[in-house]
């Protein structure tokens, strides 16, 4: 299996992504492109021995910033490592792409390099490091969606955590101000009653505070609010674990107490690591796109591979484009998409 990597998108972009791609080499024995500025991939490997049969470098002299817009990957930087990798993806040398760059740019990319699966709005889905796993779809990629956007963010989500997760019919809750059929906007509105006729394991509303408790395996949202909640998610997470390490420093007894508890508080920690998930595929794209989160280090790429390694093994795209035909055909029907 040969997985691209953008290694010039993200905060600590190239050497983190190169010190990723090694271990990933060596942890999962994939193959791996890195498409890049070659030069300044070679120098991040000065201090990183990789095995040459295993790692290829792309040459991309550009790269998209996160102040670009989001179509400058189309129409105006044909070089940059994320157009590069996505058309690599698109003409099938490769069999998935991970980026940690611009989100807009990313979508859009994905968009129209490697195409939308007939009908569907993709959408970011990302697992949130909760009591259990639950996929929040939609996590940063439509700020304006319709009832029936959400209804096919459930659906995917339903066949994702299914596939990946092993949850034999995920419940599925709807993001809303209130546990009330009648709470929200227009938007919600809808979006429950199309929820509640549809083949999901639909359970009503969801409401912030249920969040924690992992109250659904898949929470179904736009992505302005889902993307609020994520970033909310990471940032509590960050928190606790600050929170912990100063109760546990305040004196002796309290860091025995740390000593005598350190397997307990490091797997507590490790719950609330994001890097531990390592990316968020861009569901309702025909081929698997991974996004990295912008400040992904080492141990994140090498882990948004490894989702990525998953994302292909289990068939996850050929099951959603089967299971959502009949939803396409009527989106397809009243937009005359021709994807």
């Amino acid at each position: 299996m040969r997985i691209i990597l953008d290694v010039m998108g993200g905060d600590k972009a190239p050497e983190q992504f190169v010190e990723g791609a090694v271990t990933a080499v060596k942890e999962f024995g994939c193959d791996i492109t890195l498409v890049g500025d070659e030069s300044i991939i070679l120098a991040a490997f000065a201090d990183n021995e990789y095995p040459m049969d295993k790692i290829e470098i792309v040459d991309a002299p550009e790269f998209i910033t996160m102040e670009d817009s989001a179509m400058s990957v189309v129409r105006e930087k044909n070089t940059s490592s994320m157009n590069v990798g996505l058309k690599m993806l698109a003409e099938g040398k490769g069999d998935a792409f991970v980026s940690a760059g611009n989100t807009g740019a990313l979508l859009a990319g994905a968009t129209f390099i490697v195409r939308r699966i007939r009908g569907l709005r993709a959408a970011i889905g990302t697992i949130l490091p909760l009591a259990r796993p639950t996929l929040l779809v939609d996590s940063g990629a439509n700020i304006n969606v319709t009832p029936e956007n959400l209804e096919q963010f459930a659906k995917m989500g339903s066949i994702y955590m299914e596939r990946l997760h092993g949850i034999k019919n995920p419940t599925v809750g709807l993001l809303n101000n209130g546990s009330e059929e009648t709470k929200g906007t227009e938007l919600q509105r809808e979006a429950y009653k199309k929820l509640q006729e549809s083949d999901v394991n639909f359970i009503g509303n969801i409401e912030g505070r249920d969040i924690p408790f992992a109250k659904s395996d898949v929470i179904v949202t736009d992505g302005f609010t889902g993307n609020v909640v994520l970033k909310m998610t990471e940032g509590f997470g960050s928190f606790m674990i600050e929170q912990l390490k100063e109760l546990f420093m305040k004196n002796a007894l309290t860091k025995a107490s740390a000593l005598v508890l350190k397997g307990t508080l490091k797997s507590f920690k490790k719950k609330f690591d994001a890097s531990e998930y390592g990316g968020a595929p861009l569901l309702g794209i025909s081929k698997p796109v991974i996004k990295a989160h912008g400040s992904s280090d080492a141990k994140a790429v090498k882990n948004a591979i490894k989702q990525a390694i998953y994302y292909v093994n289990t068939g996850i795209i050929i099951e959603i484009a089967r299971q959502t035909s009949q939803l396409t055909k009527k989106e397809s029907a009243k937009s005359g998409d021709n994807e």
